[in-house]
């Protein structure tokens, strides 16, 4: 008779022991501390911002707009002057030109939202209708109704946020575009078709670099 099959020894196992299972606690509260903490850098770290103040958008109707060449409304909730540019301010004879003629930055009728703070040194800058531009009390620069810098040590235009144009519906009429070098241009947009427009506070265009002399004493 064939010999019986003998069966297999039973697996053993060996009792955790109290540091075992000590260190096992302290792994799940160290993966927990570290996932709290994460969440609530994240929480804090992602900007988050309403409608109507600084660092979000603002939402204004048509009728709110300056008129064309009627210089800047200021919006100091949004930290921000908004102009609208007709034909005199785009053919403004102060605007920075070439030894040609040509103006070294072309400016197109529509509305811009520039940022209130000098490029210079940050301070606030002010409207002065006297002398149609505004003129930093600091240290004396002097940028036209377009944001061009035509004065002063500051090396660059104003900065402007980005801006769209919306019609009754809701729908994007015009807006800020991007640029061939893969940035934005800050160039004015047109608002012939808007019902509203909406300033994004949280996205600023640099403008450009510009040293050279200005024609605007």
């Amino acid at each position: 008779m064939a010999a019986e099959a003998k069966s297999a020894p039973a697996a053993q196992t060996t009792p955790m022991t109290r540091r075992e299972f000590l260190y096992y606690i302290w792994m799940a509260s160290l993966a927990l501390f570290t996932a709290q903490t994460g969440g609530a850098i994240l929480w804090f770290a992602v900007p988050r911002f309403k409608e109507g103040e600084f660092g979000g958008t603002f939402t204004l109707d048509i009728g709110d707009m300056p008129a064309p060449d009627s210089g800047p409304k200021a919006y100091d909730d949004g930290r921000f002057w908004l102009v609208n540019l007709g034909d005199e301010d785009v053919s403004d004879e102060r605007l920075p030109k070439t030894a040609s003629g040509q103006l070294d930055y072309p400016q197109k009728k529509g509305v811009k939202a520039l940022y209130k703070i000098c490029v210079h040194l940050g301070c606030l800058y002010k409207w002065v209708p006297t002398n149609n531009r505004f003129e930093c009390p600091c240290h004396g620069s002097k940028y036209l109704a377009t944001g061009v810098r035509v004065d002063g040590p500051a090396r660059r235009n104003l900065d402007v946020f980005i801006v769209q144009a919306l019609d009754a519906s809701g729908n994007v009429v015009d807006e800020t575009k991007p640029t061939t070098a893969g940035g934005l241009d800050g160039a004015a947009i047109d608002i012939t078709n808007a019902a509203k427009i909406r300033i994004n506070t949280g996205k600023r265009i640099n403008g450009d670099f510009n040293s050279a002399p200005g024609g605007g004493k």
